[in-house]
């Protein structure tokens, strides 16, 4: 099963994907964010194009395991997600997983990594979103079976 993970933003959606046995996980461009429904019609079209059957869409809740609004924008992506792909009859599954301190571990590979800070800004939402990619597939090793 192909995951696509999704980091959402205000500005910039970072994407990462896994393999279909889970064995690697790549990232892929950033999304530039020109409106919720033109970045849904992409997304919509990528997951075609790539034949995900899982979609895992950040939720950023607060510390204290609360909603905030970021938290809120995540629901309401996922669902108006799950919209779009039903109109246009793509078989995917979308859920939201937590990803507290994802964006803390991506700026922390970045710098490990010795990347430019400027370059970094660049891809840094899709290391988040491999990040949480990885979290997700090292709580779900059943699904690669």
């Amino acid at each position: 099963m192909k995951i696509l993970a999704i980091d959402p933003g205000k500005k910039r959606i970072g994407l990462a994907a896994s393999d279909a046995m889970h064995l690697t996980t790549r990232l892929l461009p950033v999304l530039e964010v020109s409106g919720l429904g033109e970045s849904l019609r992409e997304l919509a079209k990528l997951i075609a194009a790539e034949e995900f059957q899982k979609v895992v869409i950040g939720l950023p809740l607060n510390m204290d395991g609360t909603e905030g609004e970021p938290a809120r924008a995540a629901k309401a992506m996922a669902q108006r997600l799950r919209q779009e792909l039903a109109a246009k009859h793509i078989a995917c599954e979308v859920e939201l997983w937590d990803e507290r301190l994802t964006s803390f571990e991506a700026e922390q590979r970045t710098r490990q990594q010795g990347v430019a800070k400027a370059k970094a800004k660049a891809f840094l939402d899709s290391v988040a979103a491999e990040v949480l990619l990885e979290d997700y597939l090292a709580s779900h090793p059943q699904e690669s079976e």
